[in-house]
């Protein structure tokens, strides 16, 4: 059988690890972790996705990966960062690979190694390899949501057409948004207010145009749904990530029917909870919920996004950010403990 964007793994023992964003140094500590002991060096390795983006050396951890993998150690999936890249969609901390976010990347992020003309080819071709979901017997991996209706739309794509799938939503989307002029009203309240949609002491106006575009591609195009999550139109704007946004995510795990054990990133989960909810856009989706225990309807979920990729800017702002609070974590499956880059292991609940 030919491999497909739904990669299906044989029942063994794995090392899931979450999102990078480019924090290479915490990604070689928790390598070094994990070989350190017998009973999890030769596991295989599974990267949740997000390997690059608003970290200090995203080409170092994309060789990193892409090293492990030729080496048939590792597997990684695609997360909504590098589905940014293959779609040519420049954003927030992706300056080390678009010329046109160098400059607004540089109050915020530098520095960050920058790609070479003759690495980004190669780096794409990387991401073009590789899949959008990976299941095994007892267990589910992605990066955002495990939507089946999404999932069964890709699963018999071949591996290596994502960028052709990529095109096809695009043009699905589009169509949807001819509607209305939905899409041309989109572009257009893009371009007014492109200045203050990254400033976060002159917010735009509420741009409906933006917001039900956004909501659109949210709702139909199922890469959108995997990679990005299940969100919806907010009420009310709100700044995160440098930009102006009027979608919010919602805690899809509530609602998922299937009891099976999944496991995703995206989330900017907190181990070290803030003192107010409004400190950290997204510590609402793990209210009341321990920073080691599973989640969801039926306990059947668990992100392993510790937020490592807040790292890089706290230490800009703060000199040093505090360690407990932004980490990078491994599940090791089937035990479910936890491996941090600092060699805490703990076990979820």
């Amino acid at each position: 059988m030919n491999p497909t964007l739904v990669h299906t793994l044989p029942e063994q023992p794995l090392a899931i690890i979450g999102d990078i964003h480019g924090e290479i140094q915490a990604l070689d500590a928790l390598l070094d972790r994990l070989d350190r002991h017998p009973e999890l060096k030769d596991r295989k390795l599974i990267f949740i996705g997000d390997l690059c983006d608003r970290g200090p050396d995203s080409v170092a951890v994309v060789h990193r990966v892409r090293e492990l993998i030729d080496r048939g150690r590792a597997l990684a999936i695609l997360g909504n960062h590098e589905i940014n890249l293959l779609a040519h969609d420049a954003k927030d901390g992706s300056g080390w690979f678009f010329d046109s976010r160098e400059a607004s990347d540089t109050p915020h992020y530098a520095p960050f190694t920058r790609a070479s003309a003759t690495q980004r080819p190669e780096i794409r071709d990387f991401f073009c390899a590789l899949p959008l979901a990976i299941r095994m017997p007892g267990l589910r991996i992605v990066h955002a949501a495990w939507d089946q209706v999404a999932v069964d739309a890709v699963s018999q794509a071949p591996l290596g057409s994502i960028l052709e799938l990529i095109h096809e939503w695009d043009l699905r989307i589009q169509k949807l948004a001819e509607k209305n002029d939905l899409r041309a009203r989109y572009i257009a309240e893009r371009e007014r207010w492109a200045r203050e949609l990254e400033d976060p002491d002159n917010p735009p106006p509420y741009l409906d145009a933006v917001a039900d575009f956004e909501s659109l591609q949210q709702r139909f195009n199922p890469i959108k749904r995997m990679t990005s999550g299940i969100e919806a139109r907010s009420a009310q704007p709100f700044y995160s990530g440098h930009r102006w946004r009027y979608s919010d995510r919602i805690a899809w795990w509530d609602q998922d029917p299937d009891p099976t054990p999944v496991v995703i990133g995206h989330y900017w989960r907190l181990f070290q909870p803030p003192a107010s909810p409004d400190a950290w856009r997204y510590s609402r989706l793990f209210q009341n919920i321990a920073p080691t225990a599973w989640h969801g309807s039926q306990r059947q979920a668990y992100c392993i996004d510790y937020s490592v990729g807040a790292r890089w800017s706290e230490r800009r702002k703060q000199g040093q950010p505090d360690p407990t609070r932004y980490r990078l974590a491994a599940l090791m499956w089937p035990e479910r403990e936890l491996v941090f880059d600092d060699g805490q292991r703990l076990a979820t609940m």
